[in-house]
């Protein structure tokens, strides 16, 4: 009896782990149907992820295509300079080698320090041995001499942060290498310089003094700005300067290629100091100039802290100038010395170059007629060192500069109607 109980426990226990163990095969079979499942349904995510982003890739593929623009070889772009040291220069260059060099298969090849146009046409002989496709000039000695040089060699040109006068522009328009300019049109130097002088001549300033740059050379954007500075004060009082009035004053200018001091009606332009000298007399003259009895406001065409903020520093005499929004400008506002800045910001020159390069891999634009591009571009204004501050953030940054590489992206191989509503949107609440 008790081996047959025996026996029977003994299959009874065998049938329980039988079934215990079949228990735990169908949870095995559960989780690996189920593993199964979630496997195939990240497959599935995973494969409908990798079609979109090839759908993606081959329209950026498409869009590169349907431009017709290759930018796998590297570029060689001349740049002319008269100046290279001033904080606008600076920034200038930094933009260019420093950011847009980064983002683009480019490289600028800069000039010395241009003296005259000998030097430009010395500094364009050396980028033609280079093989630069193409140049941009912030050198004006001779604009017209650097386009037919450059049309002859078959290298495209450009001007930047600048224009052609009108009876200029009609003589190489239809120039096939002058791409164009993208700048201040004189219009808007001479609207700079109004608005300064009448800034101050509504808070009622009288007693003035002018740092005209180069206005004995006969660089129009300086004769430009000194003539609206002079219109505003003779529309202020009603009065003429060398009897002349409005834009008539810039014929006055360039008949002597001087500012004359002297009274516009109850108005005093007390000093005057011209050119770029930077000897000894020269420094001289600017002392004795900002240290005139009674002078509140020197407006200076550029450079203004530069040259006056020493001289002036530790007196009530103010500056207001055109420059650009680098640090020793933001000292100088908060230093008080330099209280208006119309300023040039450092990313300005984004579309000049952007159409350069656009020309350079066979994609050039021109207007509506057929013609280079010539569109005006104005100043961001700053009255206090706040508004210095937020301006300078902006203009100063590399890493998202005021023109970053998705804006000209926009521009490259595009078309007069995209790059005219491009630039005319300049001012810095538009771009910010």
């Amino acid at each position: 009896m008790k081996k047959v109980l025996s026996l029977l426990l003994c299959i009874a226990l065998c049938f329980t782990m039988l079934v215990g163990c079949g228990g735990t095969t169908n949870g095995d079979k559960d989780s690996d149907t189920k593993a199964e499942t979630q496997a195939e349904t990240q497959a599935e995510t995973q494969a409908a992820e990798t079609k979109e982003a090839d759908v993606a890739t081959e329209a950026d593929v498409e869009t590169e295509a349907d431009n017709g623009i290759d930018m796998s070889e590297t570029v060689k772009i001349g740049v002319l300079v008269a100046d290279v040291t001033t904080a606008e220069a600076l920034a200038f260059r930094s933009y260019y080698t420093q950011y847009i060099q980064n983002q683009y298969n480019v490289e600028f090849v800069y000039s010395d320090a241009l003296k005259d146009s000998a030097d430009e046409k010395s500094a364009i002989d050396t980028f033609i041995t280079n093989n630069c496709k193409a140049i941009i000039s912030f050198s004006s000695f001779d604009r017209m001499a650097q386009i037919d040089q450059c049309a002859k060699a078959k290298v495209y040109y450009a001007v930047a942060t600048g224009t052609l006068t009108d009876e200029e522009y009609e003589k190489v328009k239809t120039n096939e290498y002058y791409v164009g300019a993208i700048g201040p049109s004189l219009d808007i130097e001479y609207q700079t310089g109004y608005d300064m002088a009448k800034y101050y001549l509504d808070k009622g300033v009288k007693n003035f003094a002018i740092f005209g740059g180069a206005v004995p050379y006969y660089t129009d954007m300086h004769i430009y700005r000194v003539a609206g500075m002079l219109a505003a004060m003779a529309d202020a009082t009603g009065a003429d300067y060398q009897g002349a009035k409005g834009p008539a004053i810039v014929g006055k200018i360039y008949e002597t290629a001087d500012v004359k001091t002297g009274s516009i009606g109850d108005v005093n332009i007390l000093g005057y100091v011209g050119g770029y000298d930077m000897d000894d007399a020269w420094f001289g003259k600017i002392a004795e100039v900002a240290q005139t009895s009674g002078l509140e406001m020197i407006l200076a065409v550029g450079n203004g802290s530069d040259f006056f903020g020493t001289a002036v520093n530790g007196t009530d005499v103010k500056i207001a100038s055109v420059d650009a929004y680098a640090d020793s400008y933001g000292a100088a506002m908060d230093a008080g010395i330099l209280d208006y800045m119309a300023g040039k910001f450092s990313a300005s020159i984004g579309p000049i170059f952007a159409i350069t390069y656009s020309a350079a891999l066979g994609a050039p634009i021109r207007d509506n007629d057929g013609n280079a591009v010539a569109l005006g571009q104005g100043y961001w204004v700053a009255t206090s060192p706040e508004q210095f501050k937020e301006y300078y953030s902006v203009d100063n940054s590399l890493d998202a500069p005021a023109y970053d590489k998705a804006d000209l992206d926009t521009l490259i191989g595009s078309d007069y109607a995209t790059l005219e509503k491009f630039v005319a949107a300049y001012t810095f609440d538009e771009i910010k």
